[in-house]
C-alpha cells in the first residue's frame, strides 16, 4: 500500500481533498513544527468582497518549536461566531447552504481544545458528506519523507504554492463569479454549498496523471 502524508488543515482546500480521495489510507502529520499563515488554522472562502481568509487564533505552549499536535485553540475571542457569520454571509444564498450547514454547526458551537483534533474532525466530516471512504490516520512520529509526500502541496500564499502535476482546477458555479471571476481551490465548503451532491463528481474531474486507488 502506498504511504501518503498530508498537512493538517482546517476545512481543507479542494486540492487536498482531490488528493485524499485517490488513496485508501492517508496519514495526517501532527508531529511537524507548527507554521503560521498556512491552512493549518485558516480556510479561504469567496465572499461578497472576494477572496476571504478566516483564521483561528492559537496558543503555542512551547513557543516557536511547538508541534502541531500541541497547538491549542484560543477562545478568548469569539472567533467561532465570527467565522460562522462570515460563512453565512458568503453562502446563505447558495443552492445547498441549508442542506449542509447543520452538519458544520458543531464546529461553531463546541469548544474543541486542540487545533489538530478540530482539523481532523472537519476533514472527516467533509469526507463523510462526500462519501469518500479514505481512512485518516494521525502520524505516529515525524518522518522526513514519505513514499507520497503531500505535506507541502497546499498553501494560502501564492508565492509558496508548488506545482502540482496531479491536480487540475476546474471551474464550477460560484455565487460571486460575475463580480470576481472563478476563484480556484477554496475550502471544500465552497464546493459543497455550491455544487452539493455533484461535488464528488467535480473532484474526480480535477484528478490528472493518476488513477483513483481501487
Amino acid at each position: 500500500m502506498c504511504t501518503v502524508a498530508i498537512q493538517s488543515t482546517y476545512f481543507p482546500p479542494i486540492q487536498q481533498i482531490s488528493h485524499i480521495m485517490r488513496y485508501k489510507q492517508v496519514i495526517v502529520e501532527q508531529h511537524d513544527t507548527y507554521a503560521k499563515q498556512t491552512f493549518r488554522n485558516r480556510l479561504q472562502i469567496a465572499g461578497p468582497n472576494g477572496l476571504q481568509n478566516l483564521s483561528i487564533p492559537v496558543i503555542k505552549p512551547h513557543g516557536s518549536k511547538t508541534k502541531m499536535k500541541d497547538i491549542l485553540i484560543n477562545y478568548d475571542k469569539d472567533w467561532q461566531d465570527q467565522i460562522f457569520k462570515s460563512i453565512r454571509t458568503a453562502y446563505h444564498n447558495t443552492p445547498f447552504y441549508e442542506f449542509y450547514i447543520d452538519d458544520f454547526m458543531p464546529f461553531f458551537n463546541t469548544k474543541i481544545p486542540g487545533l489538530f483534533e478540530l482539523n481532523i474532525r472537519t476533514l472527516e466530516k467533509a469526507l463523510e458528506i462526500l462519501e469518500i471512504d479514505t481512512k485518516i490516520t494521525p502520524s505516529a512520529d515525524y518522518k522526513h519523507s514519505y513514499q507520497t509526500d503531500l505535506r507541502d502541496i497546499v498553501h494560502p500564499k501564492p508565492q509558496h504554492k508548488k506545482n502540482d502535476i496531479c491536480y487540475k482546477p476546474v471551474s464550477y458555479h460560484q455565487l460571486f463569479t460575475e463580480k470576481f471571476g472563478f476563484i480556484e481551490n477554496l475550502s471544500i465548503i465552497d464546493l459543497l454549498f455550491n455544487e452539493g451532491p455533484l461535488s464528488y463528481f467535480y473532484l474526480k474531474k480535477t484528478i490528472v496523471n493518476k488513477k483513483l486507488s481501487p
